[in-house]
């Protein structure tokens, strides 16, 4: 997984947990005091460590912390692969693209990167249907970025999980549903 990534958990287990908590983490993780490098690959289980280790502190669980995580994520993803979203998509586009267009350039733009494969078809004018495949099977981080980029581009949105990976499932099939699809980015990208 990109230190980019890696970093970001960091921020949020300091958030979340203090200022001690960094020392905890690189400790468990055995990163040394130097942290993550945004432009190398570290090994997922690191990321599983992290995330169990605040889940244990806060009495929350690990699908908890995973999805605060991933929307904690989102303006963090837009200041460094924002080059790759058209500032004219409305939400629904966003996500629409995410697959052909984001992670394309992701992969395209940092070396080692493996983003998961999501598929997104609408199902009518208010609706997705998103399909999540990834070995590291961090659904609720995805579900988490989707949320966290609604309140980006403010919008109101539902989801519900369908199918999981977590319970055997060969996929994570999540349907989206919202109420208001029109914003786009313009305004998020103009503000001081």
């Amino acid at each position: 997984m990109q230190g980019v990534i890696f970093d970001q958990l960091e921020r949020y287990a300091v958030r979340e947990l203090g200022d001690d908590a960094l020392a905890r983490i690189r400790d468990l993780t055995g990163s040394g005091a130097t942290g993550y490098r945004f432009d190398s690959n570290y090994p997922d289980e690191k990321f599983l460590v992290i995330l169990r280790s605040v889940a244990e502190a806060t009495g929350r669980t690990t699908g908890e912390v995973a999805e605060d995580f991933g929307r904690g994520l989102v303006p963090a993803l837009f200041d460094i692969y924002g080059f790759l979203v058209d500032p004219t998509w409305n939400f629904f586009e966003f996500i629409l693209k995410t697959e052909p267009t984001i992670h394309r350039g992701v992969k395209l733009n940092s070396r080692g990167a493996r983003p998961p494969v999501i598929q997104a078809v609408s199902i009518g004018s208010r609706a997705l249907k998103i399909s999540y495949r990834s070995e590291r099977r961090l659904c609720r981080v995805a579900i988490g970025i989707i949320l966290g980029a609604a309140s980006i581009y403010g919008v109101e949105v539902h989801v519900d999980e369908e199918l999981c990976m977590l319970t055997g499932a060969p996929e994570c099939l999540i349907l989206l549903s919202g109420t208001v699809y029109t914003h786009s980015l313009r305004a998020y990208i103009l503000s001081p």
